[in-house]
This record gives C-alpha cells, structure tokens and sequence, in this order.
C-alpha cells in the first residue's frame, strides 16, 4: 500500500513539474523570494596549494558559511540580499574590533595597525550584443572600484568582511547577477606568508583564533526557505495505518 503511494507521488510530481516548465518557461532563479537575490562567491586559490585553508566570512551580523574545494582549489559562499540594493563592499583584512559603547556593539572598524583591501562593487544591467537570441531579460555585471575607508575606520554595513592577507589578493573580476566578483589569490602566495604551506596553515590557525571574539558576536547562518506563493506543490501522503 505504502509503495502504492510512493508512485502516485512521484507521478503528480514528475508531472506537475513537466506541466509548469512547459507552459511558463520556468527559471530556476524564480525560486528565491520575490524580495531577495542570493549571490555566490568564490575565492579562488592557485593549484600550487595542496590543502586551501579555512578562512572566516562576516556580513551583516551574520557568520558566513563556507565549503573548501581542495579539488579546484576554490571556497565557496552564498549571501542574500535585497533587490533593491546595488551597492556591496568587500573587506580583506587580518583583524577586526568591535566598536563597544554602553556594553553594545554599535560598529566593526578595522586596526588602524592592519592593512587591508576594501573594494565597492555596483551591479548594472547592459545589453549582451554577443547573444544571438533575441530575449527581454537585461544581462548584469558588477563595476568594482578599489577604495579606502573613511577616516574612523568603520565598516559599512552591509560589508563582506573576510579575515585573511590582503597582500595574498591579487585582484577581484567577473561576476553577474547570480555570482558575486571572484576573489583571485596570488600564485606567489606561499612566498608571501614565509615559503611554505605549512606557514600558510600556520597563519591560517592565528586568524581562526583571533576571530574568536567575532564569532560571539555574529549569528550563523542557517538555510531560509522563502514562500513563493506562485509555485504549488501536491504532496500524496500515505496512510500510516496502511
């Protein structure tokens, strides 16, 4: 009886998928909420690396989560966003201190004794002449400006803080609306931490320990599922008693 079930379901969703896909030319980006843009990031790191290290993300009070490729040699990151924000800032730095008043964390500055990379991105729409089908969909790119912080060091908002050596980077590039600008690692990034990779996971094991006091601070995030009231689902279930 049960296994009876089991194939209606898979039936009436097989075709209530088909059904859809076909007559409204379904894009996968419909499935985020109508008010948020989910973006992926990618750090990419020269195949030189054996093991890439662990490296810590913040934005927004949020800790990021993030998933080593030791294959191709990448980490990878999700962010959400409103629609309605075009502005996005990219922070590279060794340390981070909270701006504390009245017990409360108002800001994140960076130390004025660290260096670090800050970039703006901006994402405009242009038309893509090198597609030979003719659709309304606008293409999106993002404009990357390196730049400095104001004079009291405090981190926008709605920053991408991550905790590693900017002198590593060696440049942000590409993106569309669905990914953010790929970080690039330098290829001589072994020279730069000391020679060796054991030194890249030595300063690897200080950040994660200096960033102790930041994760306090932000919360995890954790996988949302928004309401698209657009969708319908028909779900059989079996009877338990069957």
């Amino acid at each position: 009886m049960k296994v009876k079930y089991l194939c209606l379901f898979l039936f009436l969703t097989t075709l209530l998928a088909t059904t859809h896909s076909n007559t409204h030319n379904w894009d996968p980006r419909s499935i985020y909420s109508c008010d948020k843009t989910l973006f992926v990031g990618n750090i990419q790191f020269p195949q030189c690396i054996k093991t890439i290290p662990q490296i810590a993300l913040y934005r927004g009070g949020t800790k990021i989560n993030t998933e080593n490729d030791n294959a191709n040699k990448n980490i990878q990151f999700t962010i959400s966003d409103d629609k309605s924000c075009k502005t996005l800032f990219i922070l590279i730095t060794q340390e981070v201190i909270p701006h504390i008043k009245n017990h409360t964390v108002q800001y994140l500055k960076t130390s004025p004794n660290q260096s670090c990379k800050f970039y703006q991105m901006t994402i405009v729409e242009y038309e893509d002449r090198s597609r030979h089908i003719e659709t309304d969909k606008k293409r999106c790119k993002w404009e990357i400006c390196e730049t400095k912080l104001s004079n009291n060091e405090k981190i926008p908002d709605n920053t991408l803080i991550i905790i590693f050596n900017p002198e590593c980077v060696e440049k942000i590039e590409g993106g569309n609306e669905l990914e953010l600008p790929k970080i690039v690692i330098k290829q001589n990034i072994l020279d730069i931490v000391g020679g060796s990779e054991e030194k890249l996971h030595d300063q690897e094991v200080e950040l994660l320990m200096s960033c102790l006091d930041l994760n306090l601070i932000h919360t995890k995030s954790t996988p949302k599922v928004e309401q698209n009231l657009q969708k319908k689902l028909i779900v059989a279930m079996s009877n338990p008693e069957g």
